[in-house]
């Protein structure tokens, strides 16, 4: 295999060293070296729209003509028609888009077309140098009593590579017109979409075995080992590849549900099939979670059956204060706020008897639990306005320290414990004996 290798190698350079050849490769880098100066002097507008086609376009054309009159232009006209179809590209994404704004025109090109485009320049460059019918009939080796060819490897490579490509589609399909017919709800239909989509690939992927020449029985063999290798290397990404098929028959994650994951609240972006996507609401940043922790850990939904969301504000007021009126006062500033549902009203209440204050809590609800943090902000702003506006003081502990010396003298304790009960304490007391109190 190497010998035929470099004895092709050998007449690709040959065929490259010739003086025609290297005149039109240099006028093809003189091109792409100039191009920038031609479009900056380019000032007609309806030029100006397309001037990355300009030079290309002179450049093909130029080879075309040369061609037409006998001179050797064609490795020149093959560069230049690959350069004008790989700029029209955008220009034609845009028209696209412009007249049939849901056609998913970057998935065709990113999916379909450049690849293609890739494909066939490639098989045109081979057929130029007159080396693609001997170069694919060069032999890699032996696979399962099968001599595999590059030929057959390159075949075997694009039909599976289009297959994995152009799968989705034909799955789409099947699973919404299974869908409607069946009444399947949506959740389900996209994980019948994946289940018929690798079901595709699958059968895709046997029909190229069956083309290059591999039987059954070696089939059977590779799936005995991988189904080893499962066991032992991979049964991480095949349970969570189960667990996202589970997660969209049953439609407890959904894309665009609110999830508590250690106390932040997360929105779904992606179900995947190894990992879910979330957006995190605190800073934006995104969170991948493996399927299968969906089913080993708890997770707090928000939007499984409806959207609204209960938060609580505490605060504390004075002893002095009236209980009802700092209760009405409270529902009255949370009723005022325009995020703030009036279903189920937004209710106070006193949750305890503190050392300071008397203690309430004010519950209320909001329609975006991601907006639950911002709605109790301003809450508690506005509840600082209304205390202030009607008189309610918001009390906190105070400490006065006094000095003191150790032990204490008898002028000291009189003055910071008072005189009565001492001078109570001196009149109750008797002489002892030795004639001192005792």
């Amino acid at each position: 295999m190497i010998t035929e290798i470099t004895a092709e190698t050998s007449a690709w350079m040959g065929y490259l060293q010739r003086g025609s050849v290297l005149l039109q490769v240099g006028l093809f880098v003189g091109a792409i070296t100039i191009e920038s100066r031609v479009k900056r002097r380019l000032s007609n507008p309806l030029i100006a729209s397309l001037k990355h086609l300009v030079v290309p376009a002179v450049l093909f054309i130029s080879a075309s003509c040369l061609t037409l009159a006998g001179i050797t232009a064609g490795y020149l006209q093959y560069l230049s028609l690959l350069w004008v179809l790989w700029r029209c590209v955008e220009p034609t994404k845009q028209l696209i888009l412009g007249r049939f704004p849901k056609v998913p025109v970057e998935e065709i090109d990113k999916s379909f077309f450049r690849p293609v485009l890739l494909v066939m320049s490639i098989l045109t460059f081979f057929q130029m140098l007159g080396s693609r019918e001997s170069l694919s009939l060069i032999s890699i080796g032996d696979v399962f009593g099968v001599t595999l060819t590059i030929g057959k490897l390159f075949t075997a490579l694009v039909i599976v590579y289009l297959v994995i490509a152009l799968a989705s589609r034909p799955a789409a399909f099947a699973a919404w017109l299974g869908g409607s017919f069946f009444g399947i709800k949506p959740q389900g239909r996209k994980a019948l979409e994946v289940i018929l989509r690798y079901s595709v690939i699958g059968i895709g992927v046997m029909g190229v075995a069956y083309y290059i020449g591999i039987n059954g029985a070696a089939l059977v063999a590779v799936a005995g080992g991988l189904s080893v290798g499962i066991g032992f290397g991979i049964k991480e990404i095949i349970s969570n590849f189960i667990s996202s098929l589970w997660l969209l028959f049953e439609g407890s994650v959904r894309p665009g549900e609110i999830l508590m994951i250690n106390g932040d609240p997360c929105t779904v972006r992606k179900l995947g099939l190894r990992a879910t996507q979330l957006r995190r609401g605190r800073d934006g940043a995104e969170l991948l979670i493996p399927n299968q922790n969906f089913f080993t850990q708890e997770a707090e939904s928000y939007t499984a059956e409806e959207t609204s969301r209960r938060d609580v504000v505490v605060v504390g007021a004075a002893y002095h204060h009236e209980p009802s009126q700092v209760i009405a006062v409270l529902e009255e500033v949370a009723r005022q706020h325009e995020k703030v549902l009036q279903y189920p009203p937004p209710a106070a209440f006193t949750v305890d008897f503190a050392d300071s204050s008397i203690n309430y809590k004010l519950l209320f609800w909001v329609r975006n639990p991601l907006e639950a943090f911002g709605v109790g902000s301003d809450l508690r702003q506005a509840i600082w306005t209304a205390f202030d506006k009607n008189g309610i003081g918001i009390p906190f502990p105070q400490r006065q320290v006094y000095p003191m010396e150790w032990p204490p003298s008898k002028d000291q304790t009189l003055r910071l414990g008072g005189s009565k009960p001492l001078q109570a304490e001196e009149a109750n007391e008797e002489p002892s004996s030795t004639g001192e109190p005792t």
